[in-house]
């Protein structure tokens, strides 16, 4: 089995954030990511939350390319209870995308703070966008977030 550095899941405010003023470091991390060794997975969920702001940002070449490189996996009900317990009843969809994390050992990238609790927790490891630029694309292997 890869490192657990090696597989990511992308929430989608990296993908906007990717997209929505041009290009930035988050677009370079999503194509250092896309064009690299990394393996890249999404649950079904997630893939209609890309589909829905590639659409309202006029991303569809991203989404297009994004699609054909990553992998569909969902959790278990099991994972899915295991991780429910750290969102509110109203962030289903965050509850699925933890537990596909939970399920493939995938580092979850995302600058969503309804994570926060299951990333101190340490049941997922949860980067915030910047930590992963900093990690992937500029080497500094130790940062952390404050």
């Amino acid at each position: 089995m890869p490192a657990r550095s090696s597989r990511y899941l992308l929430d989608n405010t990296v993908f906007i954030a990717a997209v929505k003023r041009g290009w930035t470091r988050s677009t370079e991390l999503v194509y250092h990511l896309l064009d690299g060794p990394a393996e890249l997975f999404a649950d079904e969920l997630l893939i209609v939350e890309y589909e829905k702001y590639a659409e309202a940002l006029g991303a569809s070449d991203l989404l297009d390319y994004l699609k054909k490189a990553l992998v569909q996996v969902n959790p278990t009900q099991e994972e899915i209870d295991a991780c429910a317990p750290f969102f509110p009843d109203s962030e289903l969809s965050d509850v699925v995308h933890a537990a596909t994390c939970l399920h493939l050992d995938a580092v979850l990238i995302t600058n969503d703070k309804h994570f926060d609790r299951i990333k101190e927790d340490g049941l997922i490891e949860v980067w915030s966008n910047t930590k992963a630029i900093r990690r992937l694309l500029d080497g500094v292997e130790d940062y952390e977030d404050l």
